[in-house]
């Protein structure tokens, strides 16, 4: 029984934290100063997952997104990768069904102007409005 009180203390504390995480953010980019949203990226095109010797698709690599208000790019960074630019005033476009690792997570596919190839983005379902608002044009993402 004890186990199960603190699985469900650690589940609700998750949650409220994250939503504070949410709302920090939000008055951030608000107030013109810049935001890491912590999410799971990839190419659709590139090496394939570490491990992957079936030439597959790349897999998600953990990391942050950098959002800056009325800056012209966001970039991904991730420890050990190459820093991923993209430019800001693209289109959203449906996800992979099968890209989804759990119910909390929320996945989206994010064109660049210009791109050849979508960038594949998963976020906690709560960050998911403020990225779509502040990828869609800098201008978007000073309103939040």
């Amino acid at each position: 029984m004890g186990e199960l009180a603190g699985e469900l203390m650690a589940l609700v504390a998750d949650g409220f934290l994250r939503t504070l995480r949410v709302a920090r953010a939000e008055r951030r980019l608000a107030a013109g100063r810049p935001v890491r949203i912590p999410c799971s990226a990839r190419t659709s095109h590139g090496p394939a997952a570490p491990g992957d010797s079936t030439g597959g698709r790349p897999g998600y690599v953990a990391g942050k997104l950098r959002i800056a208000p009325g800056a012209p790019t966001a970039a991904f960074t991730a420890p050990g990768r190459d820093r991923l630019e993209l430019a800001v005033g693209g289109t959203f476009e449906a996800p992979e069904p099968d890209a989804w690792h759990d119910q909390d997570w929320a996945a989206t596919a994010y064109r660049a102007p210009g791109a050849d190839h979508p960038v594949y983005l998963q976020v906690d379902s709560r960050y998911l409005p403020l990225l779509h608002a502040s990828l869609l044009a800098p201008a978007v993402a000073q309103e939040v």
